[in-house]
């Protein structure tokens, strides 16, 4: 009996308290890493919160510093203030259009406030609207090609993208190619803020990117500073835009 519990006891008790041990220790192991992937989770979504919280804060204070600055300026019948609070307004929530048009609205609506910056803001409005008119005329079936000269030194810029329209459109009969405005007030937006020669392509768009690049440096359509390929990650199929800034 004594060598039958011996035998026993090594061949099946040992092993079977082995294996439930072995298991026993993987289960809260896996218990332990569960755990803590809920705690980086928690952690995680504590600090997105948290950043969140932060940027509506910052969001709230730029509004309530941006109505203060419009209250000014109406009060205070400054034409020079006036006119700078128009431009801070238009460039500052330049991402917030239903904001900006509100404030746009009091300042523009005040008796005290010059005709000349009415006439102003109408233009940069159409300016705008026609902007938007060109978006939607964007061919689904058609490669389309957008050469973009910026506001702020068009006299320079401009007749570089004809330039660079007339070699293109050489080279690439069958596609859409046009020479656009960039205004300001839509440079200021998000996705855009160009401050450089630029040509913006998608993956599979990028052979023909790399084509446009080597006609341009050919043609020495600029002297100072060629174009930087950046790689675009909106989708746009059939499109590339070239930005047209320095010289």
């Amino acid at each position: 009996m004594k060598k039958y519990l011996e035998s026993f006891n090594k061949y099946w008790v040992a092993p079977t308290i082995a294996i439930v041990g072995t298991l026993l220790g993987l289960y809260f192991s896996t218990i332990k890493q569960n755990l803590e992937n809920q705690s980086i989770k928690i952690s995680n979504t504590a600090e997105s919160i948290e950043s969140e919280l932060k940027q509506k804060e910052f969001n709230n204070s730029l509004k309530l510093q941006m109505y203060n600055e419009v209250k000014d300026a109406i009060l205070k019948k400054d034409t020079s203030l006036q006119k700078a609070v128009m431009l801070i307004v238009n460039e500052m929530l330049a991402d917030d259009s239903i904001f900006r048009d509100k404030l746009l609205t009091l300042l523009l609506a005040s008796p005290n406030t010059v005709n000349s910056l009415r006439t102003e803001q109408r233009k940069n409005d159409t300016i705008t609207r026609y902007f938007r008119m060109e978006e939607s005329q964007i061919s689904a079936s058609k490669f389309t090609i957008d050469i973009f000269y910026l506001d702020d030194i068009k006299t320079e810029a401009k007749p570089r993208a004809e330039k660079i329209k007339s070699i293109l459109s050489a080279k690439y009969p069958d596609y859409n190619v046009r020479v656009r405005l960039l205004p300001r007030n839509i440079n200021a937006r998000n996705g855009y803020r160009i401050s450089g020669n630029e040509i913006r392509y998608e993956e599979n768009e990028k052979d023909i990117a790399n084509q446009a690049l080597k006609l341009i440096e050919q043609n020495k359509i600029f002297s100072a500073e060629q174009p930087k390929l950046q790689l675009s990650h909106q989708n746009s199929p059939k499109y590339i835009s070239i930005f047209v800034r320095n010289m």
